[in-house]
Order: structure tokens, then C-alpha cells, then sequence
């Protein structure tokens, strides 16, 4: 079975707590790579929101210096380099993919982009839930700020993808009229089946769509259902809802592992083969399983990184 997940929070998680990546207890540790014919794996840095300036950048780095230091995983530092990666299907069985969650770290520089491209850094999340030098997130129906439009522009010259997950709906919309590359929503799931403002309208997930960007469909329980405990099947439930609005090649897997209250049945990663066989035994056929899993994202990345080498 192959993996593809857009986002976690495993390496901050393992930073603040100074864990290791290995063994470590946690909802994804590196151990887990055996049960998988190849794994791609975002993890992402996550920027809080009490960071900002040079204290978010300078957590940014702290951050990424332990990842390196402590679990050995090498970043492409290229869109091609990942392009190549991901076409050859050989390499590690963990194929990392380092993202930011939080445009805070840039510290309202956007200098700063080229250092994160320069990192290997291949997506990031405009936001978090409140207010930055970019834009406003869930807390603040505004859109973007005059830097968060030069942002997007910046991000798409050097290749990193735009991550509109936390992001407000006026600064979806900025993205959506800015944007001249597909974006994403890394971890969001369906507004008309929950109604928490992290997820997406069906006019959302359309625009995303349309631009042949991805969303990752969230385990968190609280954007699965209002209430009571949520299981895999409300996850099927989501991915049953973006498929009636064309969405075979946009839907992906956006775990929010190590960041979020997971289901009861679907705890850690190791627990991904049984969310495969209920979809599976939902009905859907293997081949969309599989894209659904694997193909939409390596697929989109693919389709990133040449685009990004004719510019």
C-alpha cells in the first residue's frame, strides 16, 4: 500500500516534547515506515500564533535543525528533485515533504521565501487561525493583506505551493483571484457535513477544483461531525460528498496526525490499512482508492514542478 498525506504535525510535536522521530509514541513515528510499500509524508512546521517577527522565523529554524539532527530525513531541495523522487517511485520508504503551517514565518519579509525555498520547504500555509502579516485565518473574515498578495506571487515564482487550510473565506477568495498555479487545502473537510469554519463550502471546493488543486481530507473529529465521536466512516461520508461535486482527482489524504483528536479507530498511521479496506468495502473501486491515497498527490506535484521548470 502506498501514502501519501499532505499534513501533520509529528516534527513540531517532536521538537517542543524533544522526542525522537523513532519510536517515539506518537500518532506517526518512522517505525511505521515498514508497513507501507511508500510513504510520502508532509511535515509541516508549525508557526503559533504568539509567534511573530523574528521570534517565528527563528522558531522555524530551531525547528528544522532538529528535524535534521534527529531523524536523519533529507528534503528535496527543488521541485524537480521531488518531481524525479516521486516519478522514479524508488528511494526511502518515508519520502519527506517539508511544509509550513503559518505565514508568520516569514516575518513579513518576503525575502524570507527564498530562504525556505533554499530549505527545501515545497508548501505553505498561508495562515494559521488568526491574524498575520499575510492575511487574517478562521478567526476574521478578511482577506488578504497587501503582502499576503505579493506572497502568492512570490510562492508560485519559486515553486512552493499556496496551502489555504486556516485561512479566512475573504482570503480563500484573494487567493482564488490571485493564484495562477492550483493551490491546496491541505487538511479541510466539508462544511455541508460540519459545520466548523475550518472546513469548505461546496463553492470552495469547486474553485479548488477548477484550478486542479488538491484537499486532503482532515481525520480531525471535530471537522468530521458537530458532535459525538467521529469514526472512519464519517471520513468516508466527507470523501462521498467531494466525489458528488467532481472530485476523483482532488480528494487526497490530509491526516493532521500528531496535531488533532483522531478518531477512535484511526489513531495513528499505523491504523491507515483499515481506513484503505472500508473504503474498500464502501464501494469504491481500487483504482480510485488508490488515487485517493496516493496517485491525486504525487500527480499534482508532479504537474507542479514542471510547470515550475518553464518559468
Amino acid at each position: 500500500m502506498k501514502v501519501f498525506d499532505l499534513h501533520c504535525d509529528t516534527a513540531t510535536k517532536c521538537y517542543d516534547e524533544r522526542a525522537p522521530f523513532v519510536q517515539n509514541g506518537f500518532e506517526i513515528s518512522l517505525e511505521q515506515a515498514s508497513l507501507f510499500e511508500q510513504w510520502v509524508q508532509c511535515f509541516a512546521i508549525f508557526i503559533p500564533d504568539g509567534l511573530r517577527g523574528a521570534a517565528a522565523y527563528t522558531y522555524y529554524k530551531n525547528v528544522l535543525a532538529y528535524i535534521k539532527e534527529q531523524s536523519g530525513l533529507s528534503f528535496a531541495r527543488r521541485p524537480q528533485e521531488l518531481r524525479q523522487q516521486l516519478q522514479s517511485g524508488q528511494g526511502p520508504s518515508v519520502l519527506p515533504i517539508l511544509t509550513v503551517e503559518g505565514g508568520a514565518v516569514l516575518a513579513g519579509n518576503l525575502k524570507n521565501c527564498e530562504a525556505l525555498a533554499r530549505d527545501g520547504v515545497r508548501m505553505l500555509t498561508l495562515t494559521w487561525n488568526g491574524e498575520n502579516e499575510l492575511g487574517y485565518g478562521i478567526e476574521e473574515d478578511k482577506g488578504l493583506k497587501p503582502l499576503g498578495f505579493a506572497a502568492v506571487r512570490e510562492l508560485e515564482r519559486l515553486g512552493i505551493v499556496v496551502d489555504v487550510s486556516h485561512l479566512s473565506e475573504s482570503g480563500f477568495y484573494d487567493v482564488a483571484k490571485t493564484a495562477t498555479r492550483p493551490f491546496v487545502a491541505s487538511h479541510s473537510c466539508a462544511k455541508a457535513l460540519c459545520g466548523h469554519p475550518r472546513n469548505l463550502t461546496d463553492d470552495q471546493f469547486g474553485v479548488i477544483r477548477d484550478s486542479h488543486g488538491l484537499v486532503g481530507i482532515n481525520y480531525n473529529q471535530a471537522f468530521l461531525r458537530d458532535s459525538g465521536p467521529a469514526t472512519i466512516q464519517d471520513i468516508l461520508c466527507h470523501i462521498d460528498h467531494f466525489l458528488q461535486l467532481g472530485g476523483e482527482h482532488v480528494i487526497a489524504l490530509g491526516s493532521d496526525f500528531d496535531g488533532a483528536y483522531m478518531p477512535e479507530d484511526l489513531k495513528t498511521a499505523a491504523a491507515l490499512p483499515q481506513l484503505y479496506e472500508a473504503m474498500l468495502a464502501h464501494g469504491y473501486k481500487q483504482s480510485l482508492v488508490w488515487d485517493i491515497f496516493y496517485n491525486n498527490a504525487v500527480h499534482f506535484f508532479v504537474r507542479q514542478a514542471l510547470a515550475h521548470k518553464s518559468v
